[in-house]
């Protein structure tokens, strides 16, 4: 008897040693992924900076192509038709990355390339970074003041996440198999301005929202739509919170706005709505619709966790 719970003992406890061999390897892997999505994410907004400088203040200039190779040098050349280009200007060799999208380019051609006299260096024309601006959905629904942010500002706040998520990871993995108290205090800091910035953010958010609903309600025209049909939807199964949306015909188009619970109940396909429409954002909802004040929660919550992080311990 004593034998068998000697058996079972050691048998637990070697299950506990691979599970935590097993969370560790696995916390190692995750660390690692982070760090090369991180490092590889500074890189392209690198890449889309420049590529953005040059479509402001570069010069478009024709150039003869003295030599074409079909190379891959960077790993956007996995996912891209790309060929290097040698050109010819003012007397000095240039090479320059060119992607074949729009057309073939070999030795001897003449190509309209775009020079920066700052970086000294020619690049392609063309948009490295684009987003779907469709007005197709008002937007009060999913509201988010990201999409008033340049591409490149959406993309340099995806590095910072990155960033930020790697540092409490690894961090944090570092804490677990050397306790460094000056590393934990340097991780809480910069876990408190992390948290600052988004109740900042999040309340520079919900105050943009309501000024968008005020600008729709008080500068918008009222005028008749035709309804094409109506959804609604829920944020969690366990919660009656919904949000309700309508599909109209305006102008010849298909838009979806926001619209509230008493219309959602009478609207049929078909039928008519009265709805606010502001040419200058060229965006609607419908008359009775009322801004969502559950948006308020967020920045609370994010202030909420400030100040248990930076309030006084006793």
């Amino acid at each position: 008897m004593v034998q068998i719970n000697t058996l079972s003992l050691m048998f637990r406890q070697i299950v506990t040693a691979l599970g935590r061999l097993y969370s560790f390897v696995a916390s190692v892997v995750v660390a690692l992924l982070l760090g090369v999505a991180t490092w590889g994410m500074w890189h392209y907004y690198r890449d889309v900076y420049v590529q953005d400088e040059f479509l402001k203040k570069g010069v478009a200039t024709t150039v003869l192509v003295t030599q074409a190779e079909p190379q891959q040098r960077s790993w956007q050349d996995l996912f891209s038709n790309s060929t290097y280009l040698t050109v010819g200007y003012k007397g000095k060799a240039y090479s320059c990355r060119y992607v074949m999208d729009s057309g073939y380019v070999d030795t001897g051609d003449r190509v309209k390339l775009l020079y920066h006299s700052e970086y000294d260096a020619f690049r392609q024309a063309h948009a490295v970074l684009t987003f779907n601006e469709s007005n197709r959905k008002s937007r009060l629904i999913g509201w988010s003041s990201i999409r008033d942010f340049t591409p490149l500002h959406r993309l340099l706040l995806l590095c910072l996440l990155l960033s930020a998520a790697s540092f409490f990871f690894i961090s944090g993995l570092v804490v677990c198999i050397l306790p460094i108290p000056f590393l934990q205090t340097i991780a809480r800091f910069i876990l408190v301005v992390a948290l600052g910035c988004a109740a900042v953010f999040y309340t520079y958010d919900i105050i943009t929202y309501f000024r968008y609903y005020q600008q729709l309600k008080t500068a918008g025209h009222a005028i008749s739509v035709p309804v094409l049909s109506t959804n609604r939807t829920t944020h969690g199964r366990k919660y009656s919170w919904y949000e309700y949306e309508a599909t109209i015909q305006h102008r010849g188009r298909e838009r979806v706005i926001p619209i509230s619970e008493d219309e959602f109940d009478k609207a049929t396909p078909a039928s008519s709505m009265m709805v606010r429409y502001n040419a200058s954002v060229d965006d609607l909802m419908s008359v009775g619709y009322t801004p969502t004040y559950g948006l308020m929660v967020v920045p609370l919550f994010f202030g909420l966790l400030v100040f248990l992080l930076i309030r006084p311990v006793r």
